[in-house]
């Protein structure tokens, strides 16, 4: 049975600009679609005007124009939530477990995935923070923010006002964290104690937010999850490559320096249509120039950001290619599974064989199949980039469970997160009898750890050091976890020359 209730009481909160309603519900205040900036089409964003009375946040506030088709996962993986979209989205949502008076608690921000393009906040069933906040005890904000054509579209060549329109997804989220800070507090948070944690293309705007010294105040530590921007993997877009390409959409759209005025008329899908004719939504991403310096790991970590604490964080199945069936592996011999390697991957398959059976000695050979490369390589490297700057406190992790389907696989980009919201009995195929609720336990006390105290360390863990000048001392989580240094360097190196090349087909919207 379900132990937790409904209140008929609900609560409400003073903001800097009115206040709000919520619901409580199992000893957690709730608000939805909260309103945290309003912005012009590829402007800056603004602070929110002032309202009169109680606004009620009881719904999910609209999400980002999607510029692609959302498309399920198999139900076992756990269920997209399909939100209304709008051009207006800056909102965020917060579970804020009760408070007694003058109490304050750390305060976890986390940033959706989806690259620079598409997402939202609530895409997945097990994105809802409520259990973080009840179990963990800590204030969770989730975040909506511009994305693709309208959050990274560089139009610098088209007049003033659009300086910075490469970047305006990206200053949505100072804009959030810059709310969150002067806010929190009424909902019993710490603004003085807040993490940052993104997945995927999450992870990379966490580490943008590093890069922004007007962000900087308004965080204490990150947490990339498979998302960090390296010199292997998803690099950003070059400047030069970025004007070319909102030139070649405006021609499309028969836009010039001379009628830009009409870009505030054309409606969204006329944008989409003329995205997908000259480049690909997936493509666009924060854009090096005045406002925003770069990756740190394609640059360098700015210096006001080298006392603030960091996790990468990256999974061993992440984007696999591969398409064997759990009834062709139940069959494979040994030697088969060979034959397999040496087939996808050439003369250099029996030495990535040696090397993956060194980096993982209780894994199944076939795991090889499914093996990561470009988000391990990043997460290495960016981790460094921090050590490199200053930063005393660099962790590196790398979960290498395998989960059951299709005959065991390691488990897939993203499948952490649910573990670490505590909602693992949401995506089915994580919570296995056998170590479901230990890598909950893991994760969640890992991120829970952190959030409260900077050191991610727990219980569940044997001791964890820190990434060195020259060591990556990485935390593998499996069903015996390990903190090991250099394990993968050469199998990395090797493989990554040889790998059949994962390929994202986006279906247009």
């Amino acid at each position: 049975m379900n132990p937790f209730v409904f209140e008929d009481k609900r609560p409400v909160v003073e903001t800097k600009q009115g206040k709000l309603r919520g619901v409580t519900y199992g000893d957690v205040n709730i608000f939805m679609g909260i309103p945290y900036a309003h912005a012009r089409r590829f402007a800056m964003p603004e602070e929110v005007r002032a309202w009169e009375g109680i606004k009620n946040a009881y719904q999910h506030g609209p999400i980002a124009m999607q510029a692609i088709d959302t498309k399920p996962f198999f139900y076992y993986r756990g269920l997209h939530m399909l939100e209304t979209q709008s051009e207006d989205c800056q909102n965020l949502n917060i579970w804020a477990p009760k408070t007694k008076e003058g109490e304050k608690k750390p305060v976890f921000v986390w940033i959706h995935g989806g690259g620079f393009f598409g997402g939202n906040a609530f895409e997945e069933i097990s994105f809802d923070g409520f259990r973080m906040a009840h179990f963990g005890d800590v204030i969770f904000v989730s975040i909506n923010h511009r994305l693709n054509v309208l959050g990274y579209l560089n139009l610098e060549d088209y007049g003033e006002e659009f300086a910075n329109s490469a970047n305006a997804g990206l200053f949505d989220l100072v804009a959030a964290m810059k709310w969150i800070h002067e806010n929190i507090a009424a909902f019993g948070g710490d603004p003085e104690n807040v993490t940052i944690c993104g997945h995927s293309g999450g992870g990379g705007k966490v580490q943008c937010l590093y890069q922004i010294e007007e962000a900087v105040p308004y965080f204490q530590r990150g947490i990339c999850l498979s998302g960090a921007r390296g010199k292997i993997g998803s690099p950003s877009v070059e400047r030069d490559e970025s004007r070319r390409v909102a030139k070649a959409m405006l021609d499309e759209l028969n836009i010039t320096r001379e009628n830009i005025e009409k870009i505030y008329e054309v409606p969204f899908k006329a944008l989409s249509d003329a995205c997908w004719k000259v480049a690909n939504p997936f493509s666009f991403s924060p854009v090096a120039n005045d406002y925003f310096p770069g990756f740190p790991g394609l640059t360098k970590l700015m210096p006001f950001s080298k006392d603030k604490p960091i996790i990468y964080g990256s999974v061993l199945g992440e984007f696999p290619v591969c398409d064997l069936t759990a009834e062709e592996k139940e069959v494979m011999t040994e030697e088969d599974k060979k034959a397999y390697h040496r087939n996808r991957l050439g003369e250099d398959a029996d030495r990535i064989m040696t090397l993956f059976e060194k980096a993982y000695p209780d894994h199944d050979l076939i795991d090889l199949a499914y093996l990561d490369s470009r988000c391990r390589i990043a997460a290495v490297q960016s981790a460094y980039a921090h050590i490199d700057a200053g930063c005393e406190n660099v962790y590196l992790f790398l979960a290498a469970y395998t989960v059951p389907e299709n005959g065991r696989i390691p488990i897939w980009h993203g499948g952490e997160v649910a573990f670490i919201f505590m909602n693992e009995d949401k995506v089915l195929a994580l919570n296995d009898a056998e170590n479901g609720q230990k890598y909950a336990s893991v994760l969640s006390n890992m991120v829970l750890n952190f959030v409260r105290n900077g050191d991610p360390g727990n219980e569940y863990l044997p001791e964890w050091k820190k990434v060195r000048k020259g060591e990556d001392w990485t935390m593998i989580i499996d069903r015996t976890c390990r903190c090991v240094n250099h394990h993968d360097d050469e199998l990395m190196e090797t493989y990554h020359k040889v790998a059949p090349a994962f390929k994202l087909v986006l279906p247009k919207a």
